[in-house]
């Protein structure tokens, strides 16, 4: 629950009101780039042969809706799901293919649980029941169809849209971020040039849901269309005077969440806590018109805005593509030099990754595919020694010390590491960008992150097994107890039962008593007497007659003996 003492202020909420303007430390300014891209109006992708939607997420795979072999339609839900996990959509019309493990659109280019749709190009949908007027719903409900419909963040992260949402009565702030300040990136720039006025009718569901005090539109100063497609919109709008729009100075990384919360609200979110901790909620532009369509127009996401930019491809440009809609598809259909491109990143130069495999599908995080020639983006220099200039710990916009951590991520000292920080690194990429060393050193902490993680669950898992190892210790001893506890009282029941058989008399204790005395009255065993006259005169000649015998041998012994051994036995 939202700690009442860290929420924004009535002070601070004046000032945030008056326009003032914060900075953040650090950031940087690289080449944008963006007008390869946001000069030509958003195109559809059209409908690929196969989609590959990935269910799994995180490790936890949800309950199943469709099976191998059955038809689907667009915006049919192929998942059912609780808690934080949204639902999954098919995002056209066709039959279920195969339900298997295919490459996933993450760095770790792992596997993960997909359904594959074979399309059928007809693009045949469920009806969309066009849902009542948001304003008499409660924001309980609302934020359901939210999940029901699969929203997450768009601008990259990919957090559900709906937990944010849950704790809405503590919330000072609605913050809707249009900064889209990484390079040749402009898929929120062109939505908002498109589709300005669903994006402030996003905004007033979302303060329906949460019922912010205020509420604010920040956007870079270089994007002037779109500022004012979106002061048009709010001019229309008749919540103009509950939404204010910022336009805010270009600098890397200023649409990163918490860079943007110390812009506008001059606060910096505490290390390891939520915006939610300062009464504040941030959505990303995409989002909100995602909310717009899933609560007015009952439409699920089953599709976002891609910025396809590179020297590579020959039609640049921002399309609406389908989930699950796999890279090469749309490499092909736009005409790429596979000969000039260099590497193909998804996201932006900065805090995008490289992908080899071009069968992995889009997926509702994927913002841009960047595909560059070698001489639009040459290989990066050999790494060299670092000279302890100290132009990444300038840069870094969460006063890190990049440095230290580079020595403590080579040496793998992580109690060094989670002494600095590592985790509040935002992996932005400022600090290799101006390295004069050429060090990766976002590579490297992004190395020492997963190694963190992993010893934290093999951590995890050990400690998890010595417990399940001293409950079954524990559970093992107490049935022995148990047993013996069994034993005494069935014994003691027989007891009683023979005792009411017998008139109250022990039985058995009767009959131990008769056992023990009968052997004590037993004596030892005398020596059998015979009475019998003739059979002891027998034995009495027997025993003389031995004895005669004996005498004469004795004796005949004697006079043998030799006389001179006589002589001397006798001297």
């Amino acid at each position: 629950m939202t700690d009442k003492f860290n929420l924004l202020s009535d002070e601070q909420l004046a000032t945030i009101s008056s326009a003032k303007l914060w900075t953040f430390h650090g950031g940087i300014h690289p080449q944008e780039n963006k007008h390869q891209s946001n000069q030509t109006a958003i195109r559809d992708a059209g409908i690929p042969a196969t989609l590959i939607i990935s269910v799994e997420h995180k490790g936890h795979t949800p309950e199943l809706l469709v099976k191998v072999g059955e038809s689907v339609l667009k915006g049919q839900p192929l998942t059912k799901v609780y808690g934080a996990m949204v639902v999954q959509h098919a995002t056209s019309s066709g039959f279920v293919s195969a339900i298997e493990k295919r490459c996933d659109l993450h760095p770790s280019g792992l596997s993960v649980l997909s359904v594959v749709i074979q399309t059928d190009g007809l693009d045949r949908s469920v009806e969309y029941i066009k849902p009542q007027d948001y304003r008499t719903v409660t924001p309980a409900l609302l934020v359901e169809q939210i999940q029901q419909a699969g929203i997450v963040g768009l601008g990259g992260a990919g957090f559900p849209s709906h937990l944010k949402l849950v704790h809405h009565d503590a919330i000072k702030l609605l913050l809707i971020n249009a900064a889209e300040c990484e390079p040749y990136i402009t898929a929120d720039d062109r939505l908002i040039q498109e589709q300005a006025d669903e994006i402030i009718e996003g905004i007033n569901v979302l303060n329906h849901i949460l019922k912010p005090e205020l509420t604010i539109i920040a956007i870079e100063d270089n994007k002037s269309d779109a500022i004012i497609s979106l002061q048009e919109a709010l001019a229309k709008s008749p919540n103009k005077n509950n939404i204010s729009l910022r336009i805010i100075p270009t600098i890397y990384p200023s649409g990163s969440e918490k860079q943007l919360i110390e812009i506008i609200t001059g606060q910096q979110t505490p290390l390891g806590k939520h915006p939610s901790e300062l009464g504040i909620v941030m959505h990303n532009i995409g989002t909100v018109f995602a909310i717009k369509q899933a609560i007015i127009d009952a439409k699920p996401l089953t599709s976002r805005i891609v910025t396809l930019t590179g020297d590579s491809l020959q039609k640049k440009g921002n399309v609406s593509v389908r989930i699950g809609t796999p890279i090469q598809y749309l490499l092909d259909r736009y005409w790429v030099n596979s000969i000039a491109v260099q590497q193909l990143i998804i996201g932006g130069p900065m805090m995008g990754f490289t992908i080899e495999d071009t069968s992995a599908p889009v997926t509702k995080t994927c913002n841009c595919i960047l595909a560059p020639t070698i001489q639009e983006m040459p290989e990066s220099p050999a790494e060299m020694p670092c000279i302890r200039c100290s132009e990444c710990a300038q840069a870094c916009p969460v006063s890190l010390l990049p440095q230290q951590l580079l020595w403590y991520s080579k040496s793998q000292d992580h109690d060094k590491l989670d002494e600095y920080n590592l985790s509040a690194c935002i992996e932005c990429g400022a600090c290799a960008f101006v390295c004069p060393s050429h060090i990766p050193l976002v590579e490297y902490y992004r190395i020492a992150k997963a190694e963190i993680n992993s010893a934290k669950i093999d951590s995890k898992k050990a400690e998890i097994a010595r417990v399940r190892h001293e409950n079954r210790d524990a559970r093992l001893t107490q049935a022995k107890l148990d047993r013996q506890a069994k034993h005494k009282a069935a014994a003691e029941k027989r007891k009683i039962q023979l005792k009411d058989k017998n008139g109250g008399e022990d039985l058995i204790a009767a009959a131990l008593a008769r056992a023990k005395a009968k052997k004590a009255s037993q004596k030892e065993p005398t020596e059998v007497t015979n009475k019998n006259p003739a059979v002891a005169a027998a034995i009495a000649r027997a025993k003389a007659k031995k004895a005669a015998l004996e005498n004469n041998k004795e004796n005949t012994e004697a006079t043998e003996i030799d006389p001179k051994k006589a002589a001397v036995a006798a001297a």
